[in-house]
């Protein structure tokens, strides 16, 4: 991928999707990009089909050849434009979605000490515990991030995120043998009374 790039010339490669399925694509590298989480490289490109920008995990990718066809990256192909509002490498062409999250007390500290996305905003709360905003253009990318502030962190919106924390929570509450309600409005408050007395929060 990397000779491809240099060279400026596609390649044909084989991908394997999150279904397992393996697909055929021909592609132009436009920017190779390694990514901290989980230590893995992505490469950003022209993809055919459909004939749009892509995005590849190089990990993912089961067999490459390079191709005698050429290709020039366009002029205007700015990755730092592409990924400003990404929280890693994922990049969408909707308006970027607002996440709100409260921390606890006990981890403020390090959620202030850190500053995790370019655009966030960190307001603390009279009670010791802090809301963090941010506009971040694919909010399920950051679902390792969440769920490894624990009990700590309460997803506040956007809705769809809150539901997926939820419930994730409830089957782990499950998982360990807590039986969580799941009607009406007081799953919130069933799952933050469950979990306080769980792990003692």
């Amino acid at each position: 991928m990397t000779r491809a790039w240099s060279q400026g010339r596609k390649v044909r490669l084989w991908h394997r999707h999150e279904n397992g399925r393996v697909y055929e694509y021909d592609f132009a590298p436009y920017f190779i990009e390694p990514y901290a989480v989980g230590q893995t490289t992505h490469v950003i490109g022209w993809r055919e089909p459909p004939g749009a920008l892509r995005t590849f995990k190089l990990e993912r990718i089961q067999r490459i050849e390079l191709t005698a066809a050429s290709y020039e990256i366009p002029p205007d192909f700015d990755p730092r434009e592409l990924l400003a509002d990404a929280w890693g490498i994922w990049y969408t062409e909707a308006q970027p979605v607002e996440v709100v999250l409260r921390f606890h007390p006990r981890v403020a500290g390090r959620v202030r000490e850190t500053r995790w996305h370019r655009s966030e905003r960190v307001e603390e709360q009279p009670d010791g515990s802090v809301i963090w905003r941010a506009r971040v253009a694919e909010p399920q990318e950051m679902l390792p991030w969440i769920r490894g502030w624990g009990a700590d962190v309460e997803v506040l919106e956007p809705e769809d995120l809150r539901e997926r924390m939820m419930g994730e929570a409830r089957r782990l509450a499950e998982i360990y043998g807590w039986q969580v309600s799941r009607g009406g409005a007081t799953d919130g408050d069933t799952l933050d009374q469950t979990f306080a007395t769980y792990f003692g929060g």
